[in-house]
């Protein structure tokens, strides 16, 4: 960011279905996509995410790891600069893409916390205008389609546990735990309300 704090996104991806594992080779694939989501080139009527954020924040590196055993993290180095102007929202605010699956339920659903754009995204009343919205969702369904014919999906990943009220003891949680899977992603949306990272206040 502008202030020199870092920002992560995490995304998760499958690759053929499970088929196989991917190399280095597929991952470049998967790199060129998902850098293309942030900056570049639209897709169809998208908007590249850095296009909507202040300069001088950037994208600086994406690390890619593989969740089998034994594999090395690859990290794909970039040098792009925001261009969205030079005015920004305060560091907390984010725009929240929801990732959506067939399946119903949180553990079927994810978030994703995109920086906090440049002032001008907002209405008088502070809602995200309809522009804004609707060109971050078309840029992720474009980079959602693109993959596809790499043979990468976009998933949400549950990895097996959570921390649950305790039924006995309502000031206490306990650990619940399940078999880690992961979902396709189906659809993604937007509300115009923006969103607060509580840990950037």
């Amino acid at each position: 960011m502008g202030n020199g704090q870092t920002w992560v996104n995490v995304h998760h991806f499958r690759y053929a279905a499970g088929a196989s594992s991917p190399g280095s080779t597929e991952i470049d694939g998967l790199d060129v996509e998902l850098y293309r989501f942030y900056v570049g080139t639209a897709y169809g009527s998208g908007t590249p995410y850095l296009t909507k954020v202040a300069s001088p924040a950037s994208i600086s590196r994406i690390d890619y790891t593989p969740l089998i055993a034994d594999a090395g993290i690859y990290s794909k180095s970039h040098a792009s600069t925001a261009t969205g102007g030079t005015s920004t929202l305060p560091a907390e605010v984010a725009a929240v893409l929801t990732l959506r699956t067939a399946k119903r339920g949180r553990r079927h659903r994810g978030r994703i916390y995109l920086p906090a754009p440049q002032t001008g995204s907002t209405d008088a009343a502070g809602l995200w205008l309809a522009a804004f919205t609707t060109g971050i969702i078309a840029q992720y369904q474009g980079m959602l389609a693109a993959l596809a014919a790499k043979q990468w999906v976009p998933v949400v990943a549950s990895y097996g546990r959570s921390l649950v009220r305790d039924p006995n003891d309502k000031y206490d949680k306990i650990e619940v735990t399940w078999v880690p899977y992961a979902t396709d992603i189906t659809s993604v949306t937007m509300d115009v309300k923006p969103d607060v990272m509580r840990g950037r206040k």
